[in-house]
């Protein structure tokens, strides 16, 4: 491969990260709006979290049947047209005059997340220089914690400032953007015939890989029950809107330190990475519950739990690679469903207590299954992982 084909595979990954970074900064930024988008409906923060709950769901549903259905198409021209809807429903949910109108918008944009997922990895791959694959769908992986570290917060900042409808619409008008550089700077990568429907049985009975999901489940559900309403959470708490904005950076801060310890360490420490990062997340949790009127010690409590919560993510994504080395895209592609699985479970669990437990109820919840999931790898899974 000549060094200009090499410049133009990078500035093809490039315009894919930013896609990467559209895409998980759309998913997560209600969470640091959840309060404005509250008031502006006259609706409770438990009533307004649905848009999350609905939003992980569809991803849950739809990523498998939408990559069948699209397997064969160019996937060049597949997220191009995926940020073209991504695009529109961008505009809706910005324009929108009612909190049914935001929630169908919302729904629109999930269906786009459900495929870019099954799509990006292969894509990547196809269109990475040889020998730099590793390095591409690291790239690419970044997008997601500089969604955490920038987007998500910056979502906020200016929602705050110049109102939440500009938020979502400035997401509007740079997914446009990225979609004319796809266009521009992708090359065209054929579609195939798609595999899942052969490989689910080999998953399916996968003793490890369907251990590894069930504890994933319960992972992100731990986390996304006190996560989803970190902001109404905090507010009552008497932390100002600065410091719970700080707060979410830090958890993206924390992300990127892990990344960094991950790459050195995991290898020669993995049953630490596999098993105490749960411990963690509980002592974490409830001490932010002891220390939410310390605006300094809540954020080194978000910045501890955010690490130890991204600990667990990256190992568990490690492990899926290892447990299905020959069919590792529709591992991930289950992989990320199940996440969503969670995330629409903890938003949905964090709803209900709100109505009916005071607020603390977010807390010990997650601390709980996070001592649950602990328990699971600690007596029935370490052993066998570690194999």
């Amino acid at each position: 491969m000549n060094e200009n084909t090499s410049q133009a595979s990078w500035k093809a990954l490039w315009a894919l990260t930013c896609a990467a970074f559209l895409f998980n900064t759309s998913e997560f930024v209600p969470v640091g709006l959840l309060s404005d988008l509250s008031t502006e409906f006259s609706l409770s923060e438990s009533q307004t979290g649905v848009i999350i709950t609905f939003y992980a769901w569809i991803v849950l549903l739809c990523s498998l049947p939408l990559i069948l259905l699209f397997s064969r198409c160019n996937l060049k021209y597949l997220l191009a047209g995926l940020l073209f809807i991504f695009c529109l429903s961008q505009t809706l949910t910005a324009l929108a005059p009612n909190f049914y109108v935001l929630t169908a918008a919302r729904c629109f944009v999930a269906l786009t997340h459900s495929l870019f997922w099954s799509i990006a990895t292969p894509l990547a791959v196809k269109i990475t220089p040889k020998g730099q694959i590793s390095r591409a769908l690291g790239l690419v992986a970044g997008g997601t914690s500089v969604a955490m570290v920038a987007g998500l917060p910056l979502g906020r900042i200016i929602g705050l400032h110049l109102g939440w409808r500009f938020t979502f619409a400035l997401l509007g008008l740079f997914a446009f953007i990225n979609m004319l550089a796809v266009l521009r700077l992708c090359p065209g990568v054929p579609g195939t015939r798609s595999t899942v429907l052969t490989v689910l049985p080999r998953i399916l009975h996968n003793k490890n890989l369907l251990s590894l999901y069930i504890v994933t489940a319960l992972l992100f559900t731990a986390h996304f029950t006190p996560y989803s309403y970190i902001e109404p959470l905090l507010g009552a708490a008497g932390i100002s809107p600065e410091i719970i904005t700080s707060a979410l950076v830090s958890f993206g801060i924390a992300g990127i330190m892990c990344s960094l310890l991950f790459a050195r360490c995991f290898e020669t420490h993995q049953s630490c990475f596999i098993a105490w990062p749960f411990a963690g997340i509980c002592l974490f949790l409830l001490a932010l519950e002891l220390s939410s009127y310390q605006p300094i010690l809540t954020l080194a409590n978000c910045m501890s739990w955010g690490f130890c919560f991204s600990c667990c993510s990256l190992t568990f994504q490690a492990l899926v690679l290892k447990f299905e080395p020959e069919y590792p895209a529709i591992a991930t592609a289950i992989y990320s469903s199940i996440c969503n699985l969670g995330i629409g479970a903890g938003a949905f669990i964090g709803a209900r207590l709100l109505e009916n437990a005071p607020l603390s109820g977010l807390i010990f919840c997650g601390a709980g299954l996070s001592m649950v999931c602990f328990a699971l790898i600690r007596i029935f899974f370490l052993k066998r992982w570690m194999s």
